[in-house]
């Protein structure tokens, strides 16, 4: 039996009232952790059940999280454990997690600083969004005195560039704020874009917020540099044995709750940028381009390896 509070932790995922890659799966971990601790049953198969269930309701929380699923995926293998104990099966899916966040944690801390190498003195950066990743890197840099300014969309329909815009702000970076269709107008005026990703595809290509894709596009025909920040967990090895990466289609009230006839919205939570607009993905591994990257993660995952188990996660996910 799932807690209220594990359910109000997936609702709240659902809900964008936690966002952000890094801090949905840390909330995901946590609440995971909390129902391990706190499952009284003496049964292992009960244990793997529960477990399961809770799974299988994160990864449909938010579809487009890679993120969140290598942590899933972790806890899944580590739940094929040939334990003979029910208290050494929770403490192996605790170690596992554990040692998960603190790769993620320490991951961060060099992306932020490989991130702040690759801005040049007195920048204009843009960035669209809020990405707890690109954060670190422009704090970084603020601190290392490159920062001339931040230019940061609304980013609508929920206006995370507000957030961006808070943070930035509270760390002492000047900060612009435009309109989503302001970009071509600005762009120009920028030394790089910076985004960070919700999942990066097989073919490099980089999923993130609805909209990065435009000013992608439009930085490559002004000359100005995309960077992807990003940890290498935001890969998507599913993609590479033909998963398609769901494109949320979220609430239409999100864009105007106005109700008439013969009328619709599309609401698209995410778009994605080809890697050919994209320099670089900024990780924790280095500064790669983006098929480079790609390649790497398909060695470094041992994903023939490994194709079984994955295809057990497509399997959960089209569930």
């Amino acid at each position: 039996m799932l807690s209220k509070k594990f359910l109000k932790t997936v609702k709240d995922i659902k809900s964008l009232k936690i966002q952000g890659a890094s801090n949905v799966r840390k909330a995901a971990v946590e609440a995971l952790l909390e129902e391990v601790n706190e499952f009284n049953d003496s049964s292992i198969l009960h244990f793997k059940a529960d477990l399961f269930k809770s799974v299988k309701e994160l990864i449909n929380a938010r579809p487009t999280e890679p993120e969140l699923r290598s942590a899933l995926r972790i806890v899944l293998h580590t739940a094929q454990s040939n334990s003979h104990s029910l208290f050494d099966l929770k403490k192996e899916v605790k170690n596992s997690l554990g040692y998960f966040e603190k790769q993620r944690n320490e991951g961060l801390r060099k992306i932020a600083t490989y991130g702040a190498r690759e801005i040049p003195n007195d920048a204009i950066v843009m960035t669209h969004c809020h990405s707890h990743t690109v954060m670190e890197i422009l704090k970084e840099a603020h601190k290392q005195g490159k920062i001339e300014r931040v230019i940061c969309t609304e980013s609508r329909p929920l206006f995370q560039g507000r957030k961006t815009a808070e943070e930035l702000t509270k760390a002492g970076v000047k900060t612009t704020m435009i309109v989503d269709s302001a970009v071509s107008s600005i762009v120009k005026e920028c030394g790089l874009f910076l985004s960070g990703a919700d999942a990066v595809l097989s073919d490099g290509s980089v999923v993130n917020k609805i909209g990065t894709q435009n000013v992608s596009m439009l930085a490559e025909k002004f000359g100005v540099p995309h960077y992807v920040a990003c940890g290498t967990a935001k890969f998507d090895p599913v993609t590479f044995f033909g998963f398609q990466e769901i494109i949320e289609q979220r609430a239409p009230e999100e864009v105007w709750d106005k109700k008439l006839k013969n009328f619709e919205i599309k609401n698209p939570a995410f778009d994605i940028t080809a890697a050919k607009y994209v320099k670089a993905l900024i990780t924790e591994k280095g500064v790669f381009p983006p098929t480079e990257f790609a390649g790497m993660m398909y060695k470094d995952l041992q994903l023939e390896k490994h194709e079984k188990e994955f295809l057990s996660l497509i399997s959960l996910m089209k569930k």
